[in-house]
């Protein structure tokens, strides 16, 4: 057993109450220079994007909304124009030739059709499986009028879904309502209400049936399997659901309401601190990803916790460890549930980020330098290293990261043997070494 004093050691600990995987978080595609590019992810380039879908067959959708334009991301990592021509505008036709005005939400259903949310156009679009584009709700004012979707308004729709019978619901986001679209092209107020309507206006917080309920500017949509809408309710700072019996309740986020009063802040649900959430995403299993757009971060809800799933917290553009990672404004989110990747939608930086569990790859790639081994691992009281001798004459800066991306650990040292992580609670840990022209990541348990 090496001998604790091999090297100065300063440290202050953090109590770790849960463990959980690492992912890591890099560039899937758009380098943070705007642009409408198309081919390979390393190529593409896209200029704000803002909502995002994924289809059965794994194809992701994103609003490019500075592009005015929807593009297609396949499988294979291939990205294209699916509908638009770049300039904003309105026009419905052939998809090469359409136009649209700042697109922000996506959804995608079986049969290949993309529905849109055209928010400065005041309208719903369809993207058809045979590449034509066609109005099928909103008169192009802004507004707020119900009945037949030729002469309904909606005021700069964002998020949209589709349920399995047919019927659309929109966030109608300066109406502070969810408005629904039947299959037989009626336009009806599905949840919300009250006068605050217009750009601006303020809206309300109150869980209630239906038209009796309140929201502040809803946005970005989901839907789960049972057909429950959730609702990234952006200036409550707060995530909605509306059930089948139309009863809206809170599923997470507490604190003041209104434009630049939300906050961070993990834990329980009801206790738990969202900063204009404009995008989310809910999983097969009930997991909501959540686009935390003011605090530049992924969130997460899972059994009654939230928690931050990637990102730091200041913006920027880079990729890391999941909440070591920055972001610059996420949007939209999605889950592809077979390779558990999520995609998230880096809206001021330009690009489509990948989440994963694993080592880093996409554009950014960040090169690792893992010549050392560390041991055992698991690790009960000493964490050792091989080759001892590797790093001994070079001044490092090692520090251990817990699972929220916290500093359990910093050290500024000659590298000789071994780390002492007696006082050190059971849980899962990040090594970070790096020197002058090196970065080395190790991740080991504590027991």
């Amino acid at each position: 057993m090496p001998k604790k004093n091999n090297f100065t050691l300063l440290f202050f600990c953090v109590a770790i109450t849960f463990c959980s995987a690492q992912n890591y978080v890099s560039t899937y595609a758009g380098n943070g220079t705007p642009a409408l590019i198309n081919g390979d992810t390393a190529a593409a380039r896209f200029k704000n994007p803002f909502g995002m879908c994924i289809d059965k067959f794994e194809n992701i959708y994103v609003a490019d909304a500075g592009n005015n334009c929807i593009r297609k991301i396949t499988p294979g990592g291939i990205v294209s124009t699916l509908a638009g021509t770049g300039v904003a505008g309105f026009l419905d036709g052939p998809a090469a030739s359409a136009q649209f005005n700042s697109p922000t939400g996506v959804y995608a259903d079986d049969l290949g059709n993309v529905y849109v949310a055209d928010f400065l156009n005041h309208r719903i679009r369809k993207i058809s499986s045979t590449g034509s584009v066609t109005t099928i709700a909103g008169d192009g004012t802004a507004g707020y009028l119900d009945g037949a979707a030729a002469t309904a308004q909606f005021n700069y729709p964002r998020g949209i879904v589709r349920n399995k019978s047919g019927a659309l619901f929109v966030g109608d986001s300066w109406n502070h309502r969810i408005r629904k679209i039947s299959v037989t092209g009626t336009v009806s107020t599905y949840a919300g209400g009250g006068g605050a309507m217009s750009v601006g206006s303020v809206g309300a917080l109150l869980n209630a049936q239906d038209t009796a309920a309140r929201f502040y500017t809803p946005a970005g949509l989901s839907i789960d399997r049972n057909g429950n809408v959730f609702v990234a309710d952006a200036y409550n700072h707060r995530i909605r659901k509306i059930d089948t019996s139309r009863v809206v309740s809170t599923v997470a986020g507490s604190g003041p309401t209104g434009n630049g009063s939300g906050g961070f802040l993990n834990g329980l649900v009801a206790n738990a601190l969202l900063n204009t959430p404009t995008e989310l995403y809910v999983d097969s299993a009930g997991k909501i990803y959540i686009g935390d757009t003011f605090n530049n971060r992924v969130r997460l809800v899972s059994t009654g916790v939230v928690s931050t799933y990637a990102g730091k917290g200041p913006a920027g553009f880079v990729d890391d460890m999941d909440t070591l990672a920055k972001f610059n404004y996420t949007r939209g989110v999605v889950c592809n549930a077979s390779s558990s990747k999520v995609y998230a939608a880096d809206y001021n930086n330009n690009a489509v980020r990948k989440i994963a569990f694993g080592t880093f790859v996409g554009i950014n790639e960040m090169a690792l330098k893992n010549e050392l081994l560390i041991y055992p691992n698991p690790v009960k009281e000493y964490l050792n290293f091989s080759p001892e001798n590797k790093f001994q004459s070079t001044e490092l800066d090692v520090k251990v990261i817990d699972v929220l991306g916290r500093e359990t650990c910093f050290l500024n040292f000659n590298l000789n043997r071994s780390l002492p992580l007696n006082k050190f609670l059971p849980g899962i840990y990040t090594l970070f070494i790096s020197g002058t022209d090196f970065k080395i990541t190790k991740k080991f348990i504590k027991e």
